[in-house]
């Protein structure tokens, strides 16, 4: 609608004043013949009477010696009449001299013709201000088409800021330990930086940088935030989620749009730190000023590679007691200062190794210095995590209040079983698939935190010790942690279908509550748990049985070892 009102042709009308009635109908008849619509009067007092009726005109060409007043007379009453909205005039007189050619500009005439008029001469007059009529006609048009197009675009930001950020507030947790700091160069932040607990009390983040920034960058990076965190709260591991995270980015986005991530998983009971890092740069472990390990990218970017092409390995170390994650994006790294000098790795590590009292503080205020300005130009973010600090929210006992949000459940007796084989052990989740059965019938939430961590522990150690034969006394070795990973790796790749566990819940009513019975049982020879030169508490692969031990009120394993049974009661 818009682009049809400026294109229509429009009939100009010009208001011919003029006493001596011969010229007044010439001018209306050769301007006629030029296609404009043409109005005569030949009165100051007719003129007058025609524009307060509210006829309007695109033009008007004044003679100056009228009957009743002057043309400067009737210019007066028009400015009183429309104010600074008049048409151009041209002024039509014998007189030549300066001075009153100066007088009628100043008071508004546009241009001026002499009689004997030449009219060739005064239809390019006319066409030249009529054409200045017609531009500011199309300039103020789009001027208002502008205006509602800023209007409409400034309530749709507002509200697509609001859901941006409400989503941010609700997909975000705000936990100690972990200091989260994020500069956007616009509005929107292509940069996104979540924390968040999954069902076993673990901490899971994700950092991830979208490409270009603004608006579209905070659009392409949104699948990712919710992605993350539906399957954390449902407690996939960090694979199946970077899995989905590209899959989703790859399947639904322009080809030039990827967003590079860097997702961290830290077991703070086990002291291990699981990262999957595409795209982004180096993270870092801290440990009283000096880099103890590096995290390098070692995947692409989320939403370039498709599913037989991607990578979702992560990097596992095993952290020590004291030290901080550092990871950030590469906004911070390149922000040039005036002289074209980025902040660089250098100067990041410079100041970690000056250990300040607040390295997130300090490294805004060093950024900010650099760069000599408070606003960046790309997206700047950057994380600090301290497992100590973490509070250890997953690994609790049932109390009174538990038992009492069961027994007002009434949750009837049922049974639940799952089988998996072959190569889908490689990237089991029966605990996410256990977690939501159990939050379907209605087990509430604390009890199902619990009955996660214990069926992590149970499927983890039938996986790894049960079928796969890894021994877990390889972690208490040098480089323990990259042996125990790549040997797990290469004897996934051999699972054929007559490897299996199968996982099975069996809730019963008893006259003072009701106890939850959990089984799971792997097709592997057996795995003799009570033939150990040291107590289990001592190992780390006995961290897991102990766990599970402080969790239920008895845990049996069966000969030869390959079925473990936890039960949990509710009174």
């Amino acid at each position: 609608m818009a682009m049809e009102m400026l294109t229509t042709d429009y009939s100009h009308t010009i208001l011919v004043v003029d006493d001596d009635l011969f010229l007044n109908e010439l001018f209306c008849h050769f301007l006629q013949g030029k296609g404009f619509v043409t109005n005569g009067v030949n009165s100051l007092a007719s003129a007058v009477s025609l524009i307060e009726t509210g006829e309007r005109a695109d033009l008007i060409l004044l003679d100056y010696n009228l009957g009743d007043g002057t043309g400067l007379d009737f210019l007066a009453r028009l400015k009183e009449l429309q104010g600074d909205d008049i048409p151009p005039v041209i002024m039509v007189s014998t007189h030549e001299d300066p001075v009153f050619l100066e007088h009628c500009f100043s008071s508004g005439v546009n241009d001026y013709v002499i009689k004997p008029v030449n009219l060739s001469l005064l239809a390019l007059k006319v066409s030249a201000l009529i054409r200045s009529v017609a531009m500011q006609r199309l300039i103020s048009l789009q001027n208002i088409e502008l205006a509602r197009f800023k209007q409409d675009a400034e309530r749709e930001e507002a509200v697509a800021k609001f859901t941006y950020e409400y989503l941010l507030r609700q997909n975000n947790q705000v936990i100690d330990g972990v200091d989260l700091w994020l500069k956007p160069s616009s509005s929107f932040s292509g940069d996104i930086a979540i924390a968040k607990i999954s069902p076993g009390g673990d901490l899971y983040f994700l950092l991830a940088d979208a490409t270009g920034h603004g608006l579209s960058a905070a659009i392409t990076v949104m699948p990712v935030v919710s992605i993350f965190n539906t399957m954390v709260a449902k407690g996939f591991d960090i694979q199946p989620i970077v899995i989905e995270m590209n899959r989703k980015l790859e399947r639904d986005t322009p080809h030039d749009r990827f967003v590079a991530a860097i997702v961290v998983h830290i077991q703070q009971a086990e002291n291990q730190i699981h990262v999957w890092n595409g795209g982004m740069p180096a993270a870092y472990w801290v440990t009283q000023g000096n880099v103890v390990q590096k995290f390098k990218s070692r995947h692409m970017a989320l939403g370039i590679l498709d599913d037989s092409q991607f990578d979702a390995n992560v990097d596992t170390w095993r952290f020590p007691t004291r030290g901080y994650f550092f990871a950030c994006s590469d906004g911070l790294l390149e922000q040039e200062n005036l002289q074209g000098d980025s902040f660089s790795d250098d100067r990041l590590l410079d100041l970690v190794q000056s250990r300040p009292g607040n390295v997130s503080a300090a490294l805004a205020s060093a950024l900010a210095v650099h760069a000599q300005t408070d606003t960046y130009s790309d997206d700047v973010s950057f994380c600090i995590i301290t497992p100590e600090k973490i509070p250890l929210g997953g690994y609790c006992l049932l109390d009174e209040k538990t038992t009492h949000d069961y027994e007002k459940e009434q949750i009837s007796n049922f049974n639940w079983q799952v089988r998996i084989s072959g190569k889908k052990l490689a990237n089991c989740e029966l605990s996410p698939l256990c977690n939501k059965f159990l939050q379907y019938v209605g087990v509430e939430q604390n009890l199902c935190q619990i009955i996660f961590l214990i069926v992590s522990e149970m499927v983890s150690n039938a996986l790894d010790h049960g079928i796969l034969r890894l021994h877990s006394s390889l972690k208490e070795e040098p480089e323990g942690f990259i042996r125990y990973f790549q040997e797990r790796e290469r004897r996934l790749a051999q699972l054929t279908h007559t490897d299996a566990i199968e996982l099975s819940l069996r809730w019963e009513l008893t006259g003072t509550g009701a106890q939850l019975v959990i089984t799971v049982t792997d097709s592997g020879a057996g795995f003799d748990f009570s033939r150990r030169e040291m107590p289990a508490s001592e190992l780390l692969s006995g961290r897991g049985l102990q766990m599970i031990k402080n969790l239920a009120q008895r845990v049996e394993i069966f000969p030869p070892g390959n079925r473990i049974e936890a039960v949990i009661s509710t009174h």
